[in-house]
């Protein structure tokens, strides 16, 4: 279960992008994820993390960044590994699911050992599927970038989402 801290933040930010009428809010936010225009973000990232603890900071501006360009109406309800079988499926061309690109992006996510090549290896991840149209559950998704740098949970998050992506569903 996401921490209220990200659900809080992750609520707020959807909220302020759908009320956005001069679009200021949003265009801030998108580019939290650039570490060039990254501190353009910081007057609204400093309400909810430190702005000195760098890997945290940057765990935010990723979901920031990533609300701000797919402007949902509401959080979603896929992890990682749910949201790319996913694309798979909807895929025209299904093949096999263990030697699908959707696959290979979650490998690469599960070789991550440390929590800031996580996030820059997510970011494209998430663009993909965000392009793809399958909605994130953002608030999970930020607990579990903030809890990557322990052992345990990092294993528990891997095994998570490689779970979810390889488990057999009936599909409807």
């Amino acid at each position: 279960m996401p921490s209220d801290k990200s659900i809080s933040f992750v609520n707020y930010v959807i909220k302020q992008i759908n009320n956005d009428k001069g679009k200021g809010f949003g265009a801030k936010l998108r580019k939290a994820d650039h570490e060039n225009t990254e501190y353009q973000s910081w007057e609204i990232l400093s309400s909810w993390v430190n702005l000195e603890w760098e890997s945290d900071r940057k765990a935010f501006a990723l979901i920031g960044a990533s609300l701000a360009r797919s402007k949902p109406s509401e959080d979603g309800t896929l992890s990682i590994g749910e949201a790319l079988r996913m694309v798979h499926v909807k895929d025209k061309d299904i093949g096999d699911i263990e030697k699908s690109s959707s696959a290979l992006r979650l490998r690469r996510l599960l070789a991550c050992k440390e929590k800031e090549e996580l996030m820059d290896i997510l970011k494209p991840v998430i663009r993909y599927i965000e392009s793809k149209g399958s909605l994130l559950h953002y608030g999970r998704l930020l607990d579990e970038i903030l809890w990557f740098n322990t052992d345990s949970s990092r294993e528990k998050t891997r095994a998570r989402w490689a779970r979810d992506f390889f488990r057999k569903r009936e599909e409807s």
